[in-house]
């Protein structure tokens, strides 16, 4: 491999990709990137016109459907997955310049912030399919104007395609640590990650967002992921700033009314090693080496998690034993899709799910024509610069999508459904308060 370097710039002649270094601690907003940071240059918007797109649903009998919406898998890793977003630097920069999580220091902000993202998720895997197509489109509508500076006179845009792949596969990579955790009764074998793989390629599809960053196969999707976290993910102020309840003295009556300062008082110690927990204690060593946090993970703290761990698995097992109600067992939106397809997700197998792709993929290439585009919804009419939105009282813009035109190829605009204006945040949802 050869590498250029011209000023700050290093090009790798083998990737052809442009990359920052930075010889010093480099602010920008409110975040900092610091001496040394390898930052790839990613810019621009990567979402897909009408005609160039095609979403598939994923099927419902489907491995992500079965892991996806189960708490226990979600919660092993505590908050891994927005730290290993946050280390990629153009969508950690984007969570500084826009995220309330950043700017609001209320807790209930925070939770609240975190269960919309998780709702929004399981709203596109789980939806019937129309929905899931309408919902994966207003959720890169959503992502339009999150964009910024980068170091370097450079630039990021949310829905960059590297950018944006990787935060979809921060997603249905959590599975794999969760098993890798061993909170699933058994590990998931090489086959079934493999599925989970392409099943997410159905769900990423759903998005409208080019997806040339997106691996072919499941071998080289393996190196992609090693190759991430070995060279791709970064430490920062920001990324700081995620991990940073691991190393903050935790001061229980912030979150506990008054009246009951008596009783949270004598469980600080063991709150605050359970915050602690959720923060760090399902990173890789390599990702707690890059952000210095290893120093205060013991290996009595290791101990301790791993009979946390345990009482998980074990808990999961029972209540799956015990035939208990989907809605004690999975997420919300999981378990009212499930009992709208009628189907019981312990019996979901990689077979059943095998057949289940193979069948969906069939039918669409059969049906190719038809796929290949996407219902536009009806145009929101008379929209004008007078009105404004109803959730954060901006007045509309002339729509950047379609240059205030309302068409697109010859379609109607699917960000402002061809009514020329809308809010630069919430584009055509606009008429409908918060």
């Amino acid at each position: 491999m050869t590498n250029t370097i011209d000023g700050d710039l290093l090009t790798d002649q083998t990737t052809e990709i442009a990359t920052t270094v930075l010889p010093e601690d480099t602010p920008v907003g409110e975040n900092v990137f610091y001496s040394g940071t390898r930052l790839p240059i990613r810019e621009g918007d990567a979402s897909l016109r009408p005609k160039d797109r095609a979403q598939y649903p994923v099927p419902p009998n489907s491995l992500l459907w079965k892991y996806m919406g189960d708490p226990f898998v979600l919660f092993v890793s505590g908050q891994r997955t927005a730290i290993i977003e946050n280390m990629w630097p153009q969508l950690g920069q984007g969570v500084s310049d826009h995220s309330m999580v950043v700017k609001s220091k209320d807790p209930a902000v925070q939770a609240q912030r975190a269960k919309s993202s998780q709702k929004t998720i399981n709203g596109v895997l789980y939806a019937a399919p129309e929905d899931a197509q309408k919902y994966g489109i207003q959720v890169r509508n959503f992502h339009k104007s999150i964009k910024g500076d980068m170091p370097g006179g450079h630039h990021y845009h949310a829905l960059n395609a590297e950018t944006f792949y990787w935060a979809h596969v921060t997603f249905f990579e959590a599975i794999y640590r969760a098993s890798d955790l061993g909170v699933l009764q058994r590990p998931l074998t090489r086959d079934e990650k493999a599925q989970i793989f392409e099943e997410s390629k159905e769900w990423f599809s759903l998005f409208g967002v080019d997806d040339s960053a997106q691996p072919q196969t499941y071998d080289e999707f393996e190196s992609y992921l090693q190759n991430v976290f070995d060279s791709e993910l970064v430490n920062s102020k920001l990324a700081q700033y995620t991990v940073g309840l691991a190393r903050q003295t935790l001061r229980v009556e912030k979150f506990v009314p008054e009246k009951y300062h008596w009783f949270a008082k004598p469980l600080a110690p063991r709150l605050r090693w359970f915050t602690k927990m959720i923060t760090i204690a399902g990173l890789e060593p390599n990702l707690k080496r890059i952000l210095e946090v290893d120093d205060i993970w013991s290996t009595w703290d290791e101990r301790r998690y791993r009979m946390f761990v345990a009482f998980l698995r074990t808990t999961r097992n029972g209540l799956r034993r015990t035939h208990a109600p989907l809605r004690y067992r999975y997420a919300p939106a999981a378990a009212a899709a499930f009992a709208r397809e009628g189907i019981d997700p312990d019996q979901i197998t990689l077979e059943s799910a095998r057949k289940a792709l193979a069948q969906a993929r069939a039918d669409r290439a059969r049906a190719e024509h038809a796929a290949a585009s996407t219902t536009v919804l009806d145009a929101a009419l008379d929209a004008t610069e007078a009105d404004t939105c109803a959730k954060c009282k901006r007045h509309l813009e002339p729509c950047e999508e379609c240059a205030g035109t309302g068409r697109v190829d010859g379609e109607h605009c699917d960000v402002c459904h061809g009514a020329r204006f809308g809010c630069r945040v919430h584009h055509a949802d606009w008429r409908v308060a918060a």
